[in-house]
């Protein structure tokens, strides 16, 4: 649903059906991650995206998980945003343009 609700709106989108495909792909504008994954947590790849101070890809986490500490955590762990699943569209797309804008920015 997610990624038809993306193209719709003119989005190119890849997915990775594992988390270890993330480190895979060749070029990305932005990511969409889920705390909870198959194979690793979410937070680990995270923390891993983050590592490398020269990826200024954003990251947008997401959880349907109720515990607010998943937000606080992806946050400090340099998520760009965090949003809840179930998501909300209109939510989701002005945060992806707001973000993807200011990647764009020199």
């Amino acid at each position: 649903m997610l990624r038809k609700t993306l193209e719709a709106a003119g989005y190119r989108v890849s997915e990775a059906k594992n988390a270890l495909e993330l480190f895979n792909l060749d070029a990305y504008d932005l990511l969409l991650l889920d705390i909870k994954i198959p194979g690793i947590d979410g937070h680990r790849v995270l923390a891993s995206l983050k590592e490398d101070k020269s990826n200024k890809v954003p990251v947008i986490a997401m959880s349907g998980l109720s515990d607010p500490d998943h937000k606080t955590r992806a946050l400090a762990e340099g998520a760009d945003a965090f949003l809840t699943k179930p998501l909300d569209t209109q939510l989701l797309l002005t945060t992806i343009a707001d973000l993807l804008a200011r990647a764009a920015r020199p």
